[in-house]
């Protein structure tokens, strides 16, 4: 993820341009505010992940995470659009719409998948959430 300061405020709250890349999609820029950022390792699997997560100037999310496993790696990038009713969700090839409802739904679901068998559940709601849109 390369970033470029091009302004802030006061100097402890740089506006940065970032590419955020994407293996699944079209990579994402993104201008806007870092507030969050998390990197963790997993002893039992090896796994080294990096996340960070955007604010642009208009309001938007951007998230960028990375997995590596030794020399394999996994990039993934998403935006998120808020609205009054619904939000947004892009991975840069496929644009999902969610009302807050659902969108919290598959939160829980994709929390509690992850204790009982990672992603699995978390693939079949998405395949029946594409359906529904169909």
């Amino acid at each position: 993820m390369s970033k470029k300061p091009i302004g802030g405020h006061g100097g402890n709250d740089p506006i940065l341009t970032v590419n955020l890349p994407n293996d699944f999609g079209q990579d994402m820029g993104v201008t806007g505010h870092l507030i969050g950022e998390e990197m963790y390792f997993d002893d039992n699997t090896g796994m080294l992940t990096m996340e960070k997560l955007y604010r642009d100037e208009e309001g938007a999310l951007a998230y960028g995470i990375i997995s590596a496993i030794g020399h394999a790696r996994e990039r993934r990038a998403y935006t998120i659009e808020e609205q009054d009713e619904s939000c947004i969700v892009s991975n840069g090839s496929l644009n999902l719409e969610f009302s807050y409802d659902e969108l919290f739904e598959l939160l829980a679901v994709a929390m509690a998948a992850e204790v009982e068998s990672p992603s699995k559940q978390v693939n079949e709601q998405i395949r029946r959430r594409l359906a529904a849109n169909e």
